[in-house]
């Protein structure tokens, strides 16, 4: 749902002055070893990527990260923040990083030092899989869409439709904000939408759970978009070690592994950061 890529406004002023008012501080890396605990920030509450269940903070990227702390040698701590405010929490040293599904995004990336992505956070179609009509994005012009109120997908839905118009077909002929994509995904299959926009990630597992009802479309954009782990910009030698980590992940499987766990299905991402992004 990558609300994530929006929530962020709470803490624009804080971080506007991030770079004048960054205090010297110990390398991250080398404190995590010296205490014996990686301190990580998330947001506990974006199923399957981190969630509380029975009390405890589990999903897709607290086992990526348990791989991260496996190759330094220490424990993970997660520690749940309030995802407007994450950014500044990090520079405040509430944590030595972020793994919390957050969009690798242009902006952000003049704040943090980003690894390379781990998962695919661009947000697709997720139609009926015996509507014959819809193959692609474009198919849907004339036709009512689900989104999520205030996430990135709806700004994405709402560019689309603007693109629709200008391309001289009719825009989506309603454009459905829902509190909670759960209710989204419950008239896409009633047949009150025609369509739900979400990050691919996410709807990999909206089909896990429901195989055979729905299929994922794409053409909503040409920008790929996909999640990395966030570091402080100074904090070079740890961001480079999550680098190895993950290329490691890459070609022995085990990334793989966890995302079909968590999915129900693997993801291609580069091992670079995309010269293009959102």
């Amino acid at each position: 749902m990558d609300r994530r890529s929006l929530l962020l406004g709470a803490g624009a002023a804080t971080l506007a002055g991030l770079a004048g008012t960054r205090m010297a501080r110990a390398d991250a890396l080398a404190d995590a070893k010296k205490r014996g605990t990686l301190i990580i920030g998330m947001e506990a509450a974006y199923v399957p990527y981190e969630s509380f269940q029975n009390g405890k903070i589990v999903g897709y990227d607290c086992d990526v990260a348990t791989a991260l702390c496996d190759k330094i040698g220490v424990k993970p701590q997660f520690v749940d923040t309030a995802w407007a405010g994450i950014i500044p929490a990090l520079y405040a040293g509430k944590f030595d990083c972020i793994i919390s599904a957050m969009t690798i995004t242009t902006a952000r990336a003049q704040k943090v030092a980003f690894s390379m992505p781990y998962a695919d956070a661009s947000n697709v179609v997720l139609a009926r899989a015996d509507d014959s009509s819809i193959t692609s994005a474009a198919d849907l012009a004339g036709k009512p869409i689900g989104v999520q109120l205030g996430s990135a997908a709806a700004t994405v839905t709402q560019a689309y439709d603007a693109t629709l118009k200008t391309d001289g077909k009719p825009g989506f002929s309603d454009i459905k904000q829902y509190d909670h994509y759960p209710e989204a995904y419950q008239d896409l299959a009633n047949k009150r939408t025609d369509g739900v926009v979400n990050s691919i990630s996410s709807l990999m597992v909206v089909m896990k759970a429901a195989p055979g009802q729905f299929k994922i479309v794409e053409g909503l954009s040409t920008v790929k978009a996909y999640f990395g782990m966030a570091f402080r910009q100074d904090d070079t030698a740890l961001r480079d070690l999550a680098n190895t980590t993950l290329a490691g992940m890459k070609a022995d499987g085990s990334l793989a592994k966890l995302q079909d766990k968590w999915f129900g299905g693997t993801m291609v991402t580069p091992n670079t950061i995309p010269a293009v992004l959102p």
